[in-house]
């Protein structure tokens, strides 16, 4: 059964299949006791309407959901285009984001029990990882990173060779868009770019340190909060590259984001001055990023220490073999329909 949560009819939320089952409870009876009456079981699925909510009532919301839903499905519909941020309720456990596009385009039972099925499976997926001891975590190395508190970019002088993490980060189609465009239009979608991609990984501290046409190299201090932030940043932008492209861009087509992360050392030199720098670590990323990685997808090589990854993420995340003598992990891919 579906439950859905919301003060419109069904028409509005793109429920023109009757043969869909699903009862529109109002949003205001979303409470503990009547999700405990509705016994909800594992084959069935609640969704919230946020339409409408400011930001204290979705917390609020949000919150009770996680708590009452814990163990069974719960998803969003935004049949607005509300949602700043579309990603973050994945991050919050939801199983599901239904966007105005796809409430237009119109919902089957197809849909809601994709959802539900790739929710079961990534589940099972987790316990069976667990219950073998080979979950993201256990097949990582176990160094530790440097202690001490990281003192700015400008500390650092020309020469010195230090730990950080590397992400790369690539928009596919890119190149192909520099064919189609005139050098002043490109140039303009570049430099977006860049200040999106600066604004997003601010928490984590990175440096912009190469840039090509075609993908962009950060360094990231080698501390376990910049490490988790720069997760957080490229789930983020993997699971927004759509809207990105066509909303922040200015794009008419679809695009995606490749992003891929690995922990080494390098020698440092400025940005714009990096034309001399060689190391195994550097030649890894842009490998690691441009042969292996896929789009759509965050990749995280074997070298990056567990403590940069976020605990409620690895569960996001699954072998994706070996790559150049280093094992290799790849995120879900979010679908786009």
């Amino acid at each position: 059964m579906i439950y859905i949560f919301s003060s419109q009819k069904a028409a509005a939320l793109g429920l023109g299949d009757k043969s869909i089952q699903a009862e529109i409870l109002p949003r205001t009876s979303l409470n503990p006791k009547n999700l405990a009456k509705l016994d909800i079981r594992g084959g069935d699925q609640v969704y919230l309407d946020i339409s409408g909510l400011g930001a204290a009532e979705l917390k609020k919301a949000l919150g009770l959901l996680k708590k009452s839903c814990a163990d069974s499905f719960w998803g969003i519909i935004d049949s607005k285009g509300t949602a700043a941020d579309p990603a973050s309720f994945f991050f919050e456990g939801a199983g599901d984001y239904m966007g105005p596009a796809l409430l237009k385009k119109g919902l089957d039972k197809k849909r809601f029990a994709a959802a539900l099925s790739w929710v079961q499976t990534a589940a099972k997926t987790s316990g069976a990882a667990k219950e073998a001891g080979g979950g993201l975590a256990e097949k990582r190395k176990s160094q530790k990173l440097p202690a001490g508190k990281f003192e700015g970019w400008k500390s650092l002088q020309a020469g010195t060779t230090a730990p950080f993490f590397f992400l790369f980060v690539s928009l596919s189609g890119k190149s192909s868009l520099r064919s189609m465009m005139v050098e002043n239009v490109f140039t303009n979608v570049k430099n977006r770019l860049r200040d999106i991609l600066q604004q997003s990984l601010h928490e984590a501290e990175a440096l912009l340190w190469m840039e090509t046409e075609d993908n962009s190299l950060f360094l990231v201090p080698p501390r376990a909060a910049n490490g988790k932030a720069a997760v957080e940043a490229g789930l983020k932008l993997i699971a927004n590259g759509r809207l990105i492209g066509f909303e922040k861009l200015g794009l008419s087509i679809p695009v995606d984001f490749t992003v891929a992360l690995h922990y080494g050392k390098t020698v440092f030199r400025a940005p714009g001055k990096t034309g001399a720098v060689i190391s195994e670590s550097l030649n890894y990323i842009f490998h690691l990023g441009a042969k292996r990685a896929e789009k759509g997808r965050l990749s995280i090589s074997g070298d990056v220490p567990n403590e940069a990854l976020p605990d409620g993420f690895l569960d996001l995340f699954s072998p994706a073999g070996v790559f150049e003598g280093i094992p290799v992990s790849h995120s879900k891919r979010f679908v786009f329909k």
